[in-house]
C-alpha cells in the first residue's frame, strides 16, 4: 500500500529546478523582464507617458523564497527611476488575480531606499493603474500593510550597485494557529535556504533573524484567493514572481500631476536564492 510522505524541502541556489515560466503578452509586453531559471533582470527606459508595470511569475508553487535584488548603475540620473520587487502568494483563475507584493526603489544616488508591502485582489489587469485599484466599476482591492514609499537600509558600492535581499516564509502564527507570511528586507549576504526554509549565509551559518521585526505578518488565503486559510496542518503553496514598474521620464510627455516622473532607466537583477516548498513523495 502506498502512502503520501509530506517533506519540508529548500531548493539551493547551486541546484535550482524552478521551472520559470517567461512572462506572456499581457505580464509584459515590452518585454521589460528578461531572463529565466533563477536568473532575470531589466534594463528598461519608459518612453511612455503613464507607469509601466510587468512581472514574470514562477511554473511551481512555494510557502517561501530569499531573493537577491540588485539595483544596478545607481546615480543622479537614475534614482527613482522605478520599482523592483517579488511577488508571492500569488493566484490566478479565470484573468483574475491576487497576490501580496513588496515593491523597493532607491531614493537617492547615495543607494536609500524605500519600500512598501500591500496585498491586491481582484486584479483583471497589471497595467491598469495602481492594479486596477482606480477603476470606477469592479475596480481591484488594495490591503496596505507598509504604505509606500517608507525608508530602508541601503548603500551603494564601489560599482554603483545597491543590494538588498527580500524573505518571505510562510509560518503558523503562535495566536491563533494559522498561516501567514511574514516578510523581511535583508542586507545580510544570503547564500540559500535550509530545510526548515531558514536563511544560511555564505559561510554555511544560518542567519540569526532574533533582532529582526517582520516589515509585514500577512495572512494566507485559500485556492480562491479570497478566504483564509485557517487551521491547516501544512503550509499552502502559491506561485512567486519578479515584478517591476518603470516611471515615465519627463522627456516621455508624462504629466506630473497624473503619475511619478522617474530618473532615466531602470536597471537591475532579482536572483532567487532558494526557496521553501513540501513536496508530496509516495512511498510504499
Amino acid at each position: 500500500m502506498k502512502i503520501m510522505k509530506k517533506i519540508a524541502v529548500a531548493v539551493f541556489a547551486g541546484a535550482m529546478v524552478f521551472g520559470f515560466a517567461s512572462c506572456a503578452s499581457g505580464d509584459d509586453p515590452e518585454n521589460a523582464i528578461k531572463g529565466s531559471g533563477k536568473n532575470y533582470s531589466i534594463d528598461y527606459t519608459n518612453e511612455g507617458s503613464s507607469i509601466y508595470r510587468a512581472f514574470s511569475k514562477t511554473a511551481f508553487e512555494h510557502a517561501g523564497a530569499a531573493v537577491k535584488i540588485d539595483f544596478l548603475d545607481v546615480n543622479a540620473d537614475t534614482k527613482g527611476a522605478g520599482v523592483m520587487g517579488i511577488i508571492f502568494d500569488y493566484y490566478e483563475k479565470k484573468d483574475v488575480k491576487s497576490f501580496n507584493i513588496i515593491g523597493i526603489k532607491t531614493v537617492n544616488d547615495e543607494g536609500g531606499l524605500g519600500y512598501y508591502v500591500s496585498r491586491f485582489e481582484n486584479v483583471k489587469n497589471i497595467l491598469d493603474e495602481n492594479f486596477g485599484t482606480k477603476l470606477t466599476e469592479d475596480p481591484a482591492k488594495e490591503t496596505e500593510y507598509v504604505k509606500a514609499f517608507n525608508p530602508a537600509n541601503g548603500k551603494k558600492d564601489a560599482e554603483n550597485k545597491v543590494t538588498v535581499y527580500a524573505y518571505v516564509i510562510e509560518k503558523k502564527n503562535t495566536e491563533n494557529d494559522n498561516w501567514n507570511y511574514y516578510v523581511y528586507l535583508l542586507n545580510n549576504t544570503i547564500a540559500k535556504l535550509d530545510s526548515e526554509g531558514n536563511l544560511v549565509d555564505d559561510a554555511g551559518k544560518q542567519v540569526d533573524l532574533s533582532s529582526e521585526t517582520p516589515l509585514a505578518k500577512i495572512p494566507v488565503y485559500k485556492d480562491d484567493g479570497i478566504t483564509l486559510y485557517e487551521n491547516a496542518k501544512s503550509p499552502k503553496q502559491n506561485r512567486l514572481a519578479v515584478y517591476a514598474n518603470i516611471y515615465p521620464t519627463k522627456e516621455s510627455g508624462a504629466d506630473p500631476k497624473k503619475v511619478t516622473i522617474g530618473c532615466g532607466t531602470l536597471k537591475g537583477k532579482w536572483e532567487y536564492c532558494g526557496d521553501y516548498k513540501e513536496v508530496g513523495v509516495d512511498e510504499d
